[in-house]
């Protein structure tokens, strides 16, 4: 039965009024977060579960502006075009849904005239609807493009530089798996916060121009009723709907995690086949995988929980109201006036019935896709929150300071106690780093792991030019650690680091790093061409240096510095470590690390190697077992394993 004021001539005025404000009350209901049900206090800002809370609005803005840099961007432009397609898209609807009424009344009318040109019309206006429609497909894609290129060079010129790709694995513990962070959900955000524009302005739109049409052709009790229906819909879905944000946000965890044992085994695939223990590599993949299949069935189970209530309550429970509206005009309380006015022409009564309800339709999908879109603004919140995770560690990383999750401390008793489970704060430099010209001294620094692990309480010795030092001692002694000190990959804990600049240092491990590339590249890296040529060095003297080290005929056998390879499988063991030497000897730094880099060499080749090398005046810093190097070094640093270590002139 329709109410008293339904029956209360308004202005039209008014009642355009009343619609827009019905949709801003709407939106503002669908877009309002839920508060936390289990504690009424703020998230703090680094404890975003992937909710659409406060902590998603304000990490969602703060990547705005790296996506979206000014007004002036391209992005703006997109947005824009964007927008002007999705108005002229719902002129279309609303044009297709007149022109299908006036097809149906000249059917009902049978004249066959006015129903071939109607057809006629709807083949014209189907050329640039098809435009229109792809090219809006387009511009979503070419946003994701963009927000993903402007995210993505953000994050790289953060992640490559100064030593920040090696802390996040090495010293941070917080991202175990950044390439996926910065690959893979890079994508998967951008597509979504490209997708979310189009999804929210389309239908607001729709709304309210959809609205205003059927308010002429119905009354304005017409789209209320359908705002009320839907508004009812929104409320009680979002009362049962499950935190999907936080379930993609996990989701996205166990994906990584499953593809970083992948990546270990490919990576440790010789040393597993060697010890077989690819039964324990094999479970742990399992395990690994189940924990991500587990989590995905219980979210398709939420998945199918919540379809049924959006198709009973935005689909069918839609299709009922909707008849009910559209029985308005002929039942509702301006009936009368109605019909009077179209004569109780049966034909143009089906004509505005078949037009009311093709709007009604598109109004209710485009309410429909408002009032759902909840999760796709959960799914946006789970990928924002894994996105500015990173984000976090890279900014925390460039101010100094990293988190982990197991750090060794003494207590005010002397003992150790190791904190599981909580991430503890680290600043990366308590003692200081001071650049010489040609001179590396340790004055009183400890050699400490990013665990907290205390190897040396406090080193002191002294380096000038020409004092080749040889390291010993056994395993985790801190050999490596003092290297990693040294070129800055580790924080320096205590005390003062003399040491000249760090591209005056040069580092060579045990497996050499060979880069895609020419044969060339491989003994230039990290320099270009282009730095080569600058240099005044040609493809002759690269040859030389090769001789050098005794692999000139990887000249000839590979077709010239050009070719191009997989190196790291063409070159044996022993020719990858002399790859590495040539490429010491054609950066001629002031010192040079060599951590066991002549291990799969032959004695008489490595003698040749190191007299090389002092030839040029490199300073050598050995870590090596060897007996046959000793004579090459005239110092020795010794470590005992203990906390103790020695240095002093060798007796050659």
């Amino acid at each position: 039965m329709p109410s008293v004021l339904s029956k209360i001539p308004l202005p039209q005025s008014f009642q355009n009024k009343v619609l827009s404000g019905a949709v801003l009350v709407l939106i503002l209901m669908i877009l309002k977060s839920k508060k936390e049900a289990s504690s009424p206090r703020k998230i703090p800002r680094r404890q975003g579960q992937g909710n659409v809370d406060k902590v998603f609005m304000n990490r969602i803005l703060d990547l705005l502006k790296i996506v979206i840099p000014s007004i002036k961007s391209m992005e703006v432009f997109d947005l824009s075009v964007l927008t002007v397609f999705l108005f002229i898209r719902t002129m279309m609807s609303i044009y297709i849904s007149s022109l299908n009424g006036r097809i149906v009344k000249t059917i009902i009318n049978g004249d066959l005239e006015k129903f071939i040109k109607k057809i006629v019309q709807l083949g014209l206006v189907a050329v640039p609807a098809s435009f229109v429609n792809s090219y809006l497909e387009y511009l979503n894609k070419s946003l994701s493009l963009r927000f993903r290129r402007r995210l993505t060079e953000y994050f790289h010129d953060q992640y490559i530089k100064n030593m920040i790709f090696y802390q996040v694995s090495n010293l941070d513990s917080r991202v175990a798996n950044p390439d996926q962070r910065l690959t893979t959900d890079i994508e998967k955000w951008a597509n979504s916060l490209s997708q979310i524009y189009s999804n929210f302005s389309k239908p607001i739109l729709d709304i309210f121009l959809f609205s205003k049409k059927l308010a002429v052709s119905i009354g304005y009790q017409g789209p209320m009723y359908v705002f009320l229906w839907y508004f009812f819909s929104g409320v009680l879905l979002k009362i049962v709907s499950p935190a999907f944000g936080k379930l993609t946000a996990i989701d996205q965890k166990l994906e990584g995690e499953y593809r970083s044992v992948h990546s270990q085994l490919l990576y440790h695939a010789e040393e597993v086949a060697f010890l077989q223990g690819q039964n324990w590599e094999k479970l742990k993949i399992n395990q690994s995988y189940q924990q991500l299949n587990k989590h995905q069935i219980v979210v398709n189970k939420l998945r199918l929980f919540m379809g049924i209530f959006d198709g009973l309550l935005v689909k069918y429970g839609a299709v009922m109201a909707g008849y009910g509206i559209m029985g308005l005009p002929v039942f509702g309380p301006n009936s009368e006036e109605y019909l009077k006015k179209i004569g109780n022409d049966k034909s143009a009564i089906t004509r505005d019935y078949v037009s009311n309800s093709s709007l009604l339709i598109n109004l209710a999908k485009a309410i429909g896709r408002l009032v759902v879109s909840y999760k796709e603004i959960q799914q946006l919140a789970g990928y924002t929150r894994v996105v500015y995770e990173i984000k976090e560690v890279l900014s925390d990383l460039s101010s100094g300071y990293y988190k982990r999750t197991q750090v060794q401390q003494e207590n005010e008793t002397g003992q150790v106690v190791i904190d599981q489970g909580k991430h503890q704060t680290i600043q990366l430099d308590k003692g200081q780093i001071i650049q010489t010209q040609d001179i590396i001294e340790f004055d009183n620094v400890p050699i400490i792991s990013p665990n907290g692990d205390t190897l040396i309480k406090g080193m002191c010795f002294k380096i000038t030019p020409g004092m080749n030092v040889i390291i010993s001692g056994p395993n985790g002694c801190g050999k490596s650690s003092l290297f990693r000190i040294l070129g800055a990959l580790w924080p320096v804990q205590g005390g003062t680091l003399y040491r000249p600049a760090i591209d005056k240092l040069f580092y060579i491990p045990q497996r050499p790093y060979l880069p895609p590339g020419t044969l060339r590249d491989q003994i230039i890296y990290p320099h270009t061409k282009l730095q080569m040529l600058r240099r005044k060095i040609n493809d002759q003297d690269l040859i030389k240096l090769l001789e050098d080290v005794q692999l000139e005929y990887l000249v000839y056998r590979e077709r010239g510095l050009d070719a191009a390879n997989d190196w790291n499988d063409v070159l044996s063991g022993g020719e990858k470590q002399r790859i590495a030497m040539a490429r010491l000897f054609y950066h001629k730094p002031q010192y040079a690390i060599l951590d066991e880099c002549t291990s799969s060499v032959s004695m008489d080749i490595e003698a040749i190697m190191y007299n090389k090398a002092k030839a040029l005046n490199i300073t050598l810093f050995t870590v090596s077992h060897r007996q046959s190097l000793f004579k090459f070094h005239e110092y020795i640093l010794k470590f005992d394993g203990e906390g103790r270590y020695w240095f002093n002139k060798q007796n050659i």
